[in-house]
């Protein structure tokens, strides 16, 4: 816990070790296994991290992000300081949400199914059921947010340190899917990434390459959010205007649904590409023109609802909950009066 609570900060020992006056070599020793650290040590270690001394006894399991309990969307490398950063937030993350859940009956309205993509034969095909599975109608996916917090998943937003990866998704046995969400993305970019983690969690019980496991995930996210069959006739003939009003329709991006008529036979490979040079010349790369409503999660809050007025929990006791000052913990989870009433079905 002293690594791991260290590394969610960002520092190095050294670095660690000039903020709370405790000597370096007493510090990796401590991590190490090879020595304790004495009260007064602990609490200054503790002040320079601003975390709670009650933090340091947690016992839970870490998982790492070579287990197969782990997804991570990336787009580029990470350095290795950002990385083990992103490892120790999560892994916290997770275990606060784990403390939270204690004493709270969920019935899930259905389960993530476990679909091996030579199941079925393609992702797409594992998409379609997974949808049929969930009991979802045709058309869009009217908020993927909820579809998934009624199958017992559980989604945070928080500052995962890099633009460079987009989520975080975990499937731990015992535990309910959790989905991290970078801060700061767009609401399209945000349920294509809930999609495609998804995909993760429903096909990749077990390590394949990265490059396949990602192509996978990618073709699940869009059968998932846009099925053929539907989308199809729609995307005949499309052009800026028409990608527009589609993505109004599909809450998908503008340019993801392109890709889709090109990956569908709608538009040959040369439309394609003069539409997407259409997209970076009008500078809509990063921020299309049409935005779309934000979908919030709600599962955590009506937890947090359950603790506050049936558990009769204050917010700092939830604070020491978590391992957080009370500052910190509101901030991260929302916790802020006045409260409306929740209760988890």
């Amino acid at each position: 816990m002293l690594s791991l609570l260290r590394e969610s900060r960002g520092l190095s020992q050294s670095a660690l070790a000039r903020e709370s006056k405790v000597p370096q070599p007493a510090i990796s020793r401590a991590e190490n296994g090879l020595g304790e650290l004495d009260p007064a040590r602990i609490h200054a270690i503790a002040d320079a991290l601003e975390y709670p001394v009650e933090a340091f006894d947690w016992a839970d399991e870490i998982l790492g992000f070579g287990s197969a309990s782990f997804h991570h969307r990336k787009q580029q490398a990470l350095g290795q300081v950002t990385l083990q950063r992103i490892h120790a937030d999560v892994n916290l993350t997770r275990m606060r949400v784990a403390r939270l859940l204690r004493g709270i009956d969920m019935v899930p309205r259905y389960k993530f199914p476990s679909i091996e993509v030579e199941e079925l034969g393609t992702p797409e095909e594992v998409a379609r059921a997974v949808r049929a599975y969930w009991r979802l109608p045709m058309g869009p996916v009217a908020n993927m947010m909820r579809v998934l917090e009624n199958a017992g998943a559980l989604i945070v937003r928080t500052d995962l340190y890099s633009p460079r990866i987009s989520a975080i998704s975990i499937s731990a046995p015992g535990s309910p899917p959790l989905f991290v969400l970078n801060e700061g993305m767009s609401a399209d970019r945000e349920r294509f990434t809930l999609a495609h983690e998804t995909g993760h969690i429903t096909m990749h019980d077990m390590p394949e390459k990265p490059e396949d496991a990602e192509r996978e995930a990618d073709a699940f996210g869009a059968e998932f959010l846009m099925p053929a069959s539907e989308i199809r006739p729609e995307l005949r003939n499309i052009d800026m205007a028409k990608a527009a009003q589609l993505k109004l329709r599909w809450k998908a991006a503008m340019s993801a649904i392109i890709r889709r008529a090109r990956d569908l036979g709608q538009i040959d490979e040369a439309r394609y590409t003069s539409l997407n040079v259409q997209i970076s010349q009008r500078g809509w790369r990063k921020i299309e023109p049409v935005e779309l409503e934000r979908e919030e999660p709600s599962l955590i809050s009506q937890v947090i609802a359950v603790h506050h007025e049936q558990h009769a929990y204050s917010t700092k006791e939830l604070a020491l909950l978590t391992g957080l000052f009370q500052n910190e913990y509101a901030a991260r989870f929302n916790d802020h009066p006045p409260r409306t009433r929740l209760h988890v079905v």
